[in-house]
C-alpha cells in the first residue's frame, strides 16, 4: 500500500449521469439504456436513488442511533473488469444507505 492517506485504483471510470424515468426500476432502465445508446449493460456502473434492485432478498438496514430503516442512496456494480474492480462477490452489488437526522450511514453487498 503506497504511504500517505490516498490510494490509487488500478482502474477508473468516467461517469456520466443519466437520468431515467421514475417509473422505471433500475432493470428496467439499464435495459432501456442500453437499446437508446447501443452500448453494454457492463457500462451502467450503478444507480442514484430510486430503489434498490436486490439481488437476492430486501436487507434495508435499520438505523443504529434510532432504529427506523435507512433510505436508499446508492447501488454500485462492481466494474467493467472484474481484476480491478470493486469485488462484491462476484457478480454482486453494492448498496448505500443513510439516515438523514442521525447522519449515519450503511454500506453492504449482495452476490
Amino acid at each position: 500500500m503506497p504511504s500517505g492517506d490516498t490510494v490509487l485504483a488500478a482502474e477508473t471510470s468516467a461517469v456520466t449521469y443519466v437520468p431515467m424515468r421514475d417509473s422505471d426500476g433500475y432493470d428496467e432502465a439499464r435495459e432501456r439504456w442500453r437499446g437508446e445508446s447501443g452500448r453494454p449493460l457492463r457500462d451502467v456502473l450503478g444507480q442514484l436513488g430510486g430503489l434498490p434492485a436486490w439481488l437476492q432478498f430486501d436487507q434495508t438496514p435499520t438505523c443504529s442511533a434510532c432504529a427506523l430503516p435507512m433510505s436508499f442512496v446508492v447501488q454500485l456494480e462492481e466494474g467493467h473488469d472484474h481484476r480491478t474492480g470493486f469485488n462484491f462477490g462476484g457478480g454482486g452489488c453494492g448498496y448505500g444507505f443513510r439516515c438523514r437526522p442521525c447522519s449515519t450511514a450503511a454500506f453492504l453487498w449482495q452476490q
